[in-house]
């Protein structure tokens, strides 16, 4: 039976009123409150224990509100949650500075890193892990000066009406009473066999607690409040003081418990107080959600009651046996209840991470539906974050430079203005800006310049090479301008003044704060920015950069993203199962209910066992256990539809049962059993059509190709669908960055050392006075000497980029010597340097489909033609190759599919690039000879043999190839294994499929 709101009298003491928290729960509080309100005479003051449910009892105030109220109380009744009536408290501009909980971190942070030791002993040494620390002593102190605010609650509240000086005076003295009462509690939870560390932990937070406890910490700031509320009661005639009615939404703390109990005893000296606490008698549907002092016979008819009361036929039970079955399943079920019309659902996150799921799965419905999220989505999750992240990473670079990866996360970051970091104002320069990102990435990739500005540098410098287009010049002053601004912050002794300034006109300047402002999330950063701007004091605490970086990492982390609410048909609200009291859902989905989610505790705070909390006041293990429980059987009995969905089967693969409290309900219950999520969705059937092998069919509007690199070529060779893809297409794979240094540009470095060795050579032996033209020795030592000169000067720039660069060099100095010999040996043959670096080319006549008479021109860059001085008819082209001699042997098994050597020599021949001089021979040089085995004699060549009837062949081929192309027939996939494994394009042929 409901109990009716209490009659008030003149009793000086508080009233009692529970109220069961079942379906109709807001129903009796709003009555009972406009009960109140009639009796009294006046307007109550509603105070709830949480926040949560403030709107849903407003909501109720006025959709019950009487007829015919006077007219002085026909307002709704004034309602606030605690912290908001705490923090109304009359002339609370009186009571000590409130010092935010930055300053109180920056405060506990500065002692320990006066003090290593007390780092090491708790395992902080990082930066991260001291902030964490800090926030744990924080919590500590805070649970320490609660367990004992009761106990000093008249003399606290005599300070009130004293002067601040009095306030300072007095502080030693509440402080003082700690350590006797602390020794008592250790005594009581903990074994004397462990008490000596124990009391070790227990003198560093006793001393923490001493220095760092203020009259401007919550927990007497709190009591201050309540204070001041009770001396302006008593200075407002009898008559005129509101009643106040006191909700407990959820079960309070002994501590807490035993202030609210005080503090409403000493209300009703004035006016009527009444104590509104949840009856779960008629709700229960566990014995543990139940009061512990009722007798267990009378709490089984209880549950049994309640259970034949309960409408089980609207509870629904879905297992799934992997996550991504139940994110589907759960989307399915919310879905179906917005078929059926319901336009207000919760969704309980037990499991967060299948409910994050969910919430994406759902977004595909569009702004119809409006998602509220109150489980705490933390503000670093939102791009915003992600993108002041970005710069802060560069921050950490060091003076080398960043890698690549973060600079380019940093520049492709969507709140960043590029005309703001360049000053770029005219249109002009507007213009240009236009896939400025884009060009860096594709440089800095194909480059693979991973780390270090002197390595994005050379990157952008050498992208000029080989024919492709210059780079924009901006490029390189947007490189500078980011420097620049990185180099501030170097060398510089950081305070947290200093860091804040910084940091602001970082964002300033390069045009980020004016698009965060634009940003829900962002305006909500730039508001927690300025929380860094503290008082004089905290200030001028200096710290290392790495230091105050972390720090604003964890604040960020540690805050809420409040999204902004928006209009839609339906609405659904992820939320906790705490916060699903006193609420109005039309239908409840909760996921996560397995014996490892359902009942979730929170462990306690650092520095406390569960045993030492509950001595102290705080919240047990079992405590939250039994509000849990009662929070489940409000929802289950409240609400007119309810769906419990969990995972069946964890990550390991083992079988994950129902949470125990739904087990029990099925003993009693014994058709109420779980469905197969599988069940949610239809079947659907269809026959199996084996695929084919792709066939690429030119499109007749498709420009044909009017030159062709080599490479290119032998992409045609390999297989006519890639080279489709790649070079008429223009599809490429999206690269990143590789580990360790990229091969092809250790080959491209290497190029370019032999060719400025190779002209260096050339130029001495031009001068007439050069001893080295005819002393063998001399001559092999100033090369080793030249060589290993320009090799270190080449590579230094890439190894103040990134020094991971030196293992290049340095395996590449160990074939120095063996390359000279082979250089020495080619000399004595008879063949002289003649070029390096050469771009040769052709013209291919052929004839189309219609017969017409067409050219298509072949070129690219030779690495190094030779001259023999023995026939002054013959010349050599080479290519190194910066592999072993085996790999470079494998290419020379099948010239014609990789005919580069041809082409070269076919280009020089017809371009007459060698004067008077036909190329009649051509090989391969190993760059990476196996010196360990075989010395400076190591072979590293591979010649092409009978090259004259080679080359007819490959003039034959590549005319019919080309012809082929031109005609238009299909070209089918058909390339080896060998090719396919690395290839760029096997996603869209799909080999491997036919």
């Amino acid at each position: 039976m409901p109990h009716p709101f209490p009659r008030l009298n003149e009793q000086k003491q508080p009233h009692a009123w529970a109220i069961a928290p079942n379906a109709s729960a807001l129903k009796s509080l709003a009555e009972g409150i406009w009960n109140c309100a009639m009796q009294t005479n006046q307007r109550p003051l509603v105070v709830l224990s949480t926040a949560g449910p403030l709107l849903g009892v407003r909501a109720a105030l006025e959709k019950y509100r009487p007829k015919d109220l006077p007219s002085h109380i026909a307002f709704l009744p004034q309602v606030m949650s605690f912290n908001d009536w705490l923090e109304a408290a009359p002339g609370a501009w009186k009571f000590p500075k409130k010092q935010s909980d930055l300053e109180r971190w920056l405060s506990v942070y500065a002692t320990l890193r006066k003090h290593k030791q007390l780092q090491a002993w708790f395992k902080a040494e990082t930066e991260a892990g001291s902030w964490g620390l800090a926030q744990a002593i924080i919590a500590a102190c805070d649970t320490l000066s609660n367990s004992i605010a009761p106990s000093l609650q008249q003399e606290l509240r005599k300070l009130i009406t004293s002067q601040e000086e009095h306030i300072t005076q007095n502080t030693q003295s509440w402080i003082e009473t700690l350590e006797p009462l602390l020794d008592r509690t250790i005594g009581q939870a903990y074994p004397a066999l462990a008490r000596k560390v124990v009391d070790q932990e227990a003198q560093v937070l006793l001393t923490f607690w001493r220095y760092i406890t203020s009259p401007s910490d919550p927990a007497f700031r709190k009591q201050f409040a309540m204070a001041a509320h009770l001396e302006a009661a008593k200075k407002i005639a009898q008559a005129n003081v509101r009643p106040l009615i006191w909700v407990e939404t959820a079960d309070p703390t002994p501590i807490d418990k035993q202030l609210i109990q005080g503090y409403l005893a000493d209300y009703a000296q004035f006016a009527p107080a009444v104590e509104v606490t949840m009856n779960w008698e008629s709700v229960a549907l566990w014995a543990e959600a139940l009061s512990p002092q009722m007798p267990e016979a009378q709490k089984l008819q209880a549950i049994q009651t309640n259970l034949h009361n309960a409408h089980s036929e609207d509870w629904h039970l879905s297992a799934a046996k992997r996550f991504e079955e139940l994110a589907w399943a759960t989307a399915k079920t919310i879905e179906q209840q917005l078929i059926d019309g319901k336009t207000n659902i919760a969704l309980v996150a037990q499991d967060r991470l299948v409910a994050r799921r969910v919430r994406a799965l759902l977004a595909r419905l569009g702004p119809s539906l409006k998602i509220q999220d109150e489980t705490g989505w933390k503000l670093s999750t939102t791009r915003a974050a992600a993108a002041l992240n970005s710069w802060l990473e560069l921050l950490r670079a060091p003076p080398e430079g960043p890698s690549a990866a973060d600079l380019l996360e940093f520049l492709q970051n969507p709140f960043l203005d590029l005309g703001k970091c360049l000053n770029a104002n005219s249109t002009r320069d507007a213009e240009s800006l236009n896939g400025l990102v884009a060009q860096l990435e594709d440089i800095l990739i194909a480059s693979q310049a991973k780390s270090g500005w002197e390595t994005f540098h050379m990157a952008i410098e050498g992208s000029v090479s080989h024919g492709s287009a210059a780079p924009n010049p901006l490029l390189l002053e947007l490189l500078q301008s980011i420097r620049g601004r990185l180099n501030r912050w170097r060398g510089v002794k950081i305070n947290c003044a200093l860091a804040h300034q910084y940091l602001m006109d970082d964002l300033i300047q390069i045009g980020m704060t004016q698009s965060l402002e634009k940003d829900s999330a962002g305006k909500q950063l730039l508001e927690l920015l300025e929380t860094f701007d503290f008082d004089v004091e905290h200030q001028q605490i200096a710290m290392r950069l790495n230091e105050w970086l972390s720090l604003l990492k964890t604040v960020i982390e540690e805050s809420s993203y409040e999204e902004m609410g928006v209009s839609a048909a339906a609405t659904l609200s992820i939320l906790p199962l705490s916060s699903t009291r006193f609420r109005e859902f039309e239908a409840v989905v909760m996921v996560g209910c397995d014996e490892q989610q359902l009942p979730a505790f929170s462990e306690p705070p650092l520095f406390f066992s569960d045993a030492l909390n509950r001595l102290l006041g705080g919240s047990s293990i079992e405590a939250q256990f039994v509000q849990q429980a009662r929070d489940l059987s409000q929802l289950l009995t409240s609400f007119p539809s309810v769906d419990l969905l969990w995972q069946s089967k964890s990550k390991s693969g083992e079988p994950l049962r129902a949470s125990t409290w739904i087990q029990r309900l099925q003993m009693d219950l014994p058709n109420w059993q779980a469905q197969n999520a599988s069940a949610l969705f239809a079947p659907r059937s269809g026959a199996a059509i084996p695929s084919q092998m792709a066939i690429a069919k030119l499109d007749s509007d498709l420009p044909m190709p009017v030159s062709m690199s080599p490479s290119a070529y032998k992409a045609l060779r390999d297989c006519p669908y890639k080279y489709y893809v790649r070079s008429l297409l223009g599809l490429r794979k999206l690269k990143g960055f590789e580990e360790g240094f990229d091969a092809s540009l250790a080959g491209q470095t290497l190029h370019k050392i032999l060719r400025n060795f190779y002209h260096a050579t050339k130029s001495e032996a031009q001068k007439t006075s050069s001893p080295m033209t005819t002393d063998l020795e001399l001559r092999r030592t100033w090369m080793q000497d030249q060589l290993t000169l320009i090799s270190e000067q080449v590579f230094k720039r890439l190894i103040e980029g990134d020094a991971r660069v030196l293992g290049v060099l340095r395996d590449w100095q160990k074939q120095i010597p063996s390359f000279i010999h082979w250089q020495l040996e080619r000399e004595a043959q008879g063949w002289q340097f003649h070029d390096a670096e050469v771009k040769v080319g052709f013209d291919l006549p052929f004839t189309d489909v219609d017969g017409n008479e067409r050219h298509i021109r072949i070129e690219g860059y030779a690495d190094r033609f030779d001259v023999s001085i023995h026939d002054s008819k013959a010349a050599s082209v080479i290519d190194y190759k910066n592999q072993n001699l085996t790999k470079v042997e494998w290419r020379s098994e099948a010239v014609l599919d990789d005919p580069q050597l041809l082409i070269y020599a076919r280009a020089s021949n017809e371009s007459k690039k060698i004067s008077g001089r036909l190329v009649n021979a051509a090989e391969w040089v190993a760059l990476k000879a196996d010196v360990k085995k075989e010395g400076d004699e190591a072979a590293r060549t591979v010649a092409i043999e009978a090259m004259p009837e080679l080359m007819q062949e490959f003039s034959e081929q590549i005319t019919g190839d080309v012809q082929s192309l031109w005609s238009g027939k299909p070209l089918k996939a058909f390339a080896p294994d060998s090719v396919c494994q690395y290839c760029e394009a096997r996603g869209i042929c799909r080999k491997g499929v036919w």
